[in-house]
């Protein structure tokens, strides 16, 4: 039992053991993502000052598509973070996007826009030290470490809004009727150098504002979503023909759905039906069967006798006048009598013919239909 007992617990501490040390050597890590992504909570990513600016109130959303497809309206703010493969077309895309009153926030360490006038110079040897940081909205002393060897060079069309004693580091320009604001310092915003020194008090009276809406470019950092093919139409347009769409779908619908009850099979009113009927009669007719057909209608008729009134199948035409009069008025009993003398003579001749049948069929017709209301 002791040795039992042993066994069991050697199996326990083993198992564990096991999993302690393939814990050690295989410890899940998380998946490297690319720099400055507004999604990515790693040190390299920007999610801790955009999730300060959604708690202060501001509507910050990411932008996955080309630049071409930016919102017609005004009022709104596009920051991009370091972006890779900043097409020439592309910047033209976003400077119209900007000059009918948008805005743009770039963070870029080597710019590369030949529209804006943003010049720089190389201050090689003297980079990425911690340096005393000054702008015309920060008070005090403010103290930052900017890793670039480029300073703006001063514009007549640029405002500078961040700048240290090698030179400036942000600075803004109009276009159109709205504006362009540009910093050499992207790694200011990362999730690991936000709080050193002083870059959040020397970036953050720029990153908000009264805007409608903050876009966070993505699409040059490979979070691409490809617009649909109904893109290239105008909004316009794909609402009238949805609505279209959806009055004819309505009207198709009430074409071919049925409303109340209904009264007839509709074996007898699609067109297979009318085509079955014709196709017995005519066969009928090319056979010489009349005579078989008047006796289908009269079993028929004999058929709701016996249902209506519990008269045999069998019975004779004394016996059916006989019922109908405790029914039926003296006009309907003559005409009832009459068509049964009919069906006798019938049985009786020789050869009958289609007329007589199309006669004899209209009488019993209305005798059917006397006996199918009852």
């Amino acid at each position: 039992m002791d040795s039992l007992r042993t066994y069991r617990v050697g199996i326990i501490v083993t198992s564990l053991l096991l999993v302690i040390v393939g814990w050690l050597i295989v410890k899940p890590t998380a998946e490297p993502l690319p720099p400055y992504l507004a999604s990515s909570a790693q040190s390299s990513g920007i999610k801790a000052v955009l999730v300060l600016l959604e708690e202060k109130g501001k509507q910050v959303k990411e932008w996955r598509q080309p630049m071409r497809f930016l919102p017609t309206a005004t009022g709104q703010a596009m920051l991009v973070v370091e972006p890779e493969r900043l097409l020439p077309e592309e910047q033209i895309d976003i400077l119209d996007w900007v000059s009918e009153g948008n805005d743009l926030i770039l963070f870029q360490s080597r710019p590369e826009w030949e529209d804006l006038p943003f010049q720089t110079e190389y201050i090689r040897g003297k980079e990425n030290q911690e340096r005393n940081i000054q702008g015309p909205l920060i008070l005090g002393r403010f103290m930052g470490k900017a890793e670039t060897p480029l300073r703006f060079l001063e514009d007549d069309d640029m405002e500078p809004l961040l700048y240290d004693d090698q030179g400036i580091l942000g600075g803004r320009t109009e276009v159109g009727d709205g504006s362009v604001t540009f910093f050499l310092v992207p790694e200011w915003l990362t999730n690991q150098k936000i709080d050193r020194l002083s870059h959040f008090e020397a970036i953050w009276p720029y990153v908000q504002g009264d805007w409608s809406v903050l876009w966070v470019d993505e699409y040059h950092h490979g979070l691409q979503e490809k617009p649909g093919f109904l893109a290239i139409y105008p909004g316009w347009l794909i609402a009238a023909c949805m609505q279209l769409g959806i009055l004819l779908l309505l009207y198709v619908w009430w074409r071919g759905k049925r409303f109340g009850p209904v009264y007839t099979l509709r074996e007898w009113t699609v067109r297979r039906g009318d085509e079955t009927l014709l196709a017995v009669s005519s066969w009928y007719e090319r056979r010489g069967l009349a005579k078989d057909a008047l006796r289908h209608r009269e079993a028929y008729m004999r058929q709701l006798l016996y249902d209506r009134w519990g008269v045999h199948q069998r019975a004779d035409r004394v016996e059916i006048v006989r019922y109908a009069k405790t029914r039926w008025t003296n006009q309907e009993v003559e005409k009832f009598a009459h068509l049964l003398e009919r069906l006798e003579q019938a049985k009786n001749e020789g050869r009958y013919s289609p007329k007589g049948l199309l006669a004899d069929s209209l009488l019993l017709d209305e005798i059917t239909k006397r006996l199918e209301k009852e």
